[in-house]
């Protein structure tokens, strides 16, 4: 399970929301990595840097847009993708009640774990929506 990675990207190597559960989901699923794709997914962190989408769940899209379709399919051509996309984050914002990382922080932060049961909640709820 997804989940099951989570504890060492975000508490052991000290890796941000978005960066630990697109790691998490990635080895769970055997999805490559490359230090491209790790880099640009650090952007998201901490709500896209401004309290903004929740970084777990823009981990979780970014998981899920590499595992949906062909690797030369544009957004625009891959209606699974968005439809699984879309999903993931509906689910989401029902089980932690909002999609906002300013939002979701309130509701699960921790002092010393930070914002480790978000992580875990999205990627239980991606475990739906990776297959």
């Amino acid at each position: 399970m997804i989940k099951d990675h989570v504890f060492k990207y975000y508490i052991g190597q000290s890796k941000s929301c978005s960066e630990s559960l697109f790691l998490a989901a990635c080895e769970d699923r055997n999805i490559p990595v490359t230090p491209e794709c790790l880099k640009l997914i650090g952007a998201f962190s901490g709500g896209v840097c401004c309290g903004s989408l929740c970084g777990a769940v823009a981990g979780g899209a970014a998981a899920i847009a590499l595992r949906t379709g062909e690797m030369d399919l544009d957004a625009h051509g891959n209606p699974e993708m968005r439809e699984k996309v879309k999903a993931f984050v509906t689910r989401f914002q029902e089980k932690a009640g909002s999609e906002l990382c300013q939002n979701v922080k309130e509701k699960y932060f921790v002092e010393g774990d930070r914002c480790l049961a978000t992580v875990e909640l999205a990627a239980d709820v991606l475990e739906e929506f990776l297959d």
